[in-house]
């Protein structure tokens, strides 16, 4: 068994809130350290139900090291959940418009993109067209956990995406399915920009995403990282293998944490899984980054 490193989950925020004007639906966000300063850049992508802010534990372990990180709120989500959405393309269309945004305030320094659970898989379809320096992925969203997502859960999800588009259903998992400490459970349980019942319409579109990025596994050139957790019950591991394998590039990475919840932003691995990024990020080349 891979024993963790117990760290604590300090969620108070420290981050410096921002709003960036875009067509009447301003995209709000928080950033962590320094732009002009800074060794490289590190836009974050949360998944399904999260925000911004939960990126506040791993996003102060980057800026210790001189990293600028910068997340921000996807439509429906967080500070925006009450925004219109209509389709995931608006989850891609805001990712290249906030990583454009981020190229102005770094300059020329890499940006690398991180995307947790379903945000994984937004960066995982925006990276053949923004060209970062390298994706990590943590807990990608290609599959759900079958055990989680029941066969009687995704045929109600597609029945309320065709009936009642926009009708609100639970998820199929609370924070105890994704977060490992109790503590952090009752902060995420208490958190009022946490959103754990989504339309139909908003799944539908979850499913076209985590199908177009199976599709376009092929067209990954990036570095990539993969970080995966062994107690995962929201997305399928093994579709993660799959995928993992269908990366045609030679430097690729993953690396699994056998006692680690989905969530990796909240678990005691933390510390473990901002070093792994972080030495990934300073390969001297992209190319001794070795597969497996």
């Amino acid at each position: 068994m891979h024993n963790v490193m117990q760290s604590d989950i300090n969620l108070t925020p420290t981050g410096s809130p921002f709003e960036i004007a875009r067509e009447g639906q301003p995209i709000t966000g928080r950033s962590w350290g320094n732009a002009s300063s800074c060794k490289s850049g590190v836009l974050l992508v949360h998944g399904l139900g999260a925000h911004s802010g939960w990126f506040e534990a791993f996003a102060r372990r980057l800026k210790v090291k001189q990293i600028y990180a910068l997340a921000y709120d996807q439509i429906g989500f967080g500070k925006r959940r009450h925004q219109n959405f209509s389709s995931c393309q608006q989850w891609l269309d805001d990712l290249e418009f906030v990583y454009a945004y981020l190229r102005e305030q770094v300059g020329e320094r890499p940006i690398y993109l991180i995307g947790n659970s379903m945000g994984a898989l937004v960066v995982h379809c925006i990276a053949p067209a923004v060209c970062p320096a390298g994706i990590a992925l943590l807990s990608p969203g290609y599959a759900g956990n079958t055990a989680t997502f029941t066969f009687g859960y995704r045929l109600k999800v597609m029945l309320k995406s065709w009936l009642e588009p926009d009708r609100e259903l639970s998820l199929p998992y609370g924070s105890s399915s994704f977060v490992a400490a109790e503590s952090t459970r009752a902060w995420v349980d208490h958190d009022p920009d946490c959103r754990l019942s989504v339309t139909g319409k908003m799944m539908s579109e979850v499913a076209k995403l985590s199908n177009l990025a199976s599709r376009q596994a092929g067209l990954i050139k990036c570095p990539t990282l993969v970080v995966t957790a062994g107690m995962d019950k929201v997305v399928d591991n093994r579709a993660v293998s799959t995928i993992f394998d269908k990366l045609s590039i030679p430097s690729k990475r993953r690396k699994h944490f056998v006692d680690a919840y989905h969530d990796l932003l909240f678990d005691p691995a933390v510390d473990e899984v901002a070093k792994e990024v972080l030495d990934w990020m300073s390969c001297d080349s992209r190319c001794l980054c070795s597969p497996g």
